[in-house]
């Protein structure tokens, strides 16, 4: 429970900082830092603190939820950008589509390779945080 409130945190800061502001290189620090706060909430819910002896489920389970954390983000960040698209004659809810996600993911170039390293930290975060 805690580790999946972190994620929704995580997602929700991840993708207000991605899209409107434009915190491009600070998504890497987002990322590490949001991967330990989902690890350590996962461990903290698990175990309250308590010695234990290292679980890998557990630190699996805290990795699958930063991936669905980030993927979350993405998804947040890419539909406050199409809220915030100037100009647009088509309503909002017609631009939400799958192949827009992926035209808005596969668009943005080096923010791309920032995002999907962001991943791996949050991952390797999450895993190293729910010992």
């Amino acid at each position: 429970m805690f580790g999946a409130a972190a994620g929704i945190v995580v997602a929700l800061a991840y993708g207000v900082l991605s899209e409107p502001f434009e915190f491009t290189l600070g998504l890497l620090v987002v990322g590490f830092a949001g991967g330990w706060l989902i690890g350590n909430a996962v461990a903290y819910g698990a175990w309250s603190g308590r010695e234990h002896e290292r679980v890998p489920a557990l630190q699996w389970t805290a990795v699958a939820l930063s991936i669905v954390s980030w993927v979350g983000a993405l998804t947040l960040a890419f539909v406050i950008s199409q809220a915030l698209l100037p100009g647009a004659t088509t309503p909002v809810a017609s631009r939400l589509t799958l192949s827009g996600f992926l035209d808005y993911f596969s668009g943005l170039d080096l923010t791309r390779i920032i995002h999907l390293i962001a991943l791996a930290l949050m991952a390797f975060m999450a895993r190293r945080g729910a010992r």
